[in-house]
């Protein structure tokens, strides 16, 4: 990379390893679908890049670091002037405490500290969730207002490009005010067994936003649309839509840091709810404690690799999330952070609160 009137000295360049430099054309939002694999990431890479003043002017051979990398340096445009910051969330780490330390004690008594100043909260975070719904007697796709995809070309069985045209199974009579312009939600939808406290499971409609569409025609029982925005790739057999509803999403202004939580209060991971064997970032996963608990929306949590056979053993961090939905008894919950490619969260894994919001 050449950057106008600057000259750089090999420690200069040896630091710069640590960093993205920034390209003619690229923005926040195309960074963030990239590297983090979350476009509504955007917010959370500004807020890591204190020298980004704008977040809708980004200039070539500025440099950028991701969520998570640490301290890395700032080297701005002109005249080679070389500054260096340390992301916001690594910056408010409480002195003196470890994250994966403990305190005198043993068995389920045990604390553990977890201080570290989670990311921001974004509310598409929300916007994005699965959800989970019991099966009932009804057709899955016909029932609670959802309603079947059809597709309006024979020889197309999968809804994924762009302007793809599809028939939707809802119309005036279902809906007497919708016009052509509306939008329309489409959803993938699947049956999942959940563990339940009686130590059996039970089975629910797992929904997931799959794409956005807009509707182009509206007839009596069927309304045509055009897909707008895809998230992912999903079936005539698994797709069903509803129109476009707001979302009330929770607005967090800050964290309060939970000190220490005994082992015995800790949740566990009982599913995942995106369509992988291995949780990444960015995945959604169930966790068995809700409210009542204190895991309320906008909580931050730890992801833990605890040795059941020695329980004085310290406990190594895994990874970081945020609670984007709760009710009583369970929570879902967004990961964040992964720090170790080699352990990994799976089904059974140790969650603690580190922090509740402050709204």
């Amino acid at each position: 990379m050449k950057l106008r009137n600057t000259v750089f000295l090999i420690a200069a360049c040896a630091l710069l390893v640590m960093a993205y430099i920034v390209q003619k054309g690229d923005t926040l939002w195309d960074l963030s679908e990239e590297y983090l694999k979350d476009p509504f990431a955007w917010q959370d890479l500004w807020k890591a890049n204190p020298h980004i003043q704008d977040p809708h002017w980004i200039y070539p051979g500025d440099s950028i670091c991701f969520p998570g990398q640490g301290p890395c340096p700032v080297v701005s445009r002109g005249e080679g002037q070389q500054h260096q910051h340390a992301a916001e969330e690594t910056e408010s780490v409480a002195k003196g405490n470890n994250t994966q330390g403990h305190n005198a004690g043993g068995g389920s008594g045990r604390d553990y500290r977890a201080p570290e100043r989670p990311k921001s909260f974004n509310p598409y975070y929300q916007r994005l969730m699965p959800v989970l719904e019991s099966v009932g007697p009804k057709d899955e796709k016909s029932s609670r207002g959802w309603y079947r995809v059809y597709n309006d070309e024979a020889n197309r069985p999968i809804i994924h490009s762009m302007q793809h045209e599809v028939l939707l199974g809802y119309g005036k009579k279902a809906f007497p005010k919708l016009k052509a312009g509306d939008f329309a939600e489409i959803w993938s939808s699947r049956k999942v067994s959940v563990p339940n406290d009686a130590g059996t499971s039970d089975e629910y409609y797992l929904r997931q936003l799959a794409g956005l569409a807009k509707v182009t025609g509206v007839g009596d029982s069927l309304s045509r649309a055009t897909i707008l925005q895809s998230f992912s790739m999903i079936t005539m057999e698994t797709a069903i839509s509803r129109p476009q509803r707001s979302v009330k999403t929770i607005d967090v202004k800050g964290f309060k840091p939970v000190k220490r939580v005994k082992a015995s209060d800790m949740a566990e991971v009982v599913l995942f709810m995106d369509k992988s064997i291995v949780p990444s970032l960015y995945s959604y996963i169930l966790i068995d404690m809700g409210k009542e608990r204190d895991y309320v929306p906008g909580s931050a949590v730890a992801f833990w690799d605890m040795d059941k056979r020695d329980p004085t053993i310290p406990p190594r961090l895994l990874g970081r999330g945020l609670v984007v939905y709760s009710d009583k008894s369970r929570s879902t919950v967004l990961i964040r952070d992964l720090y170790n490619a080699t352990r990994r969260i799976d089904v059974g894994t140790p969650v603690s609160l580190t922090h509740q919001p402050v709204m």
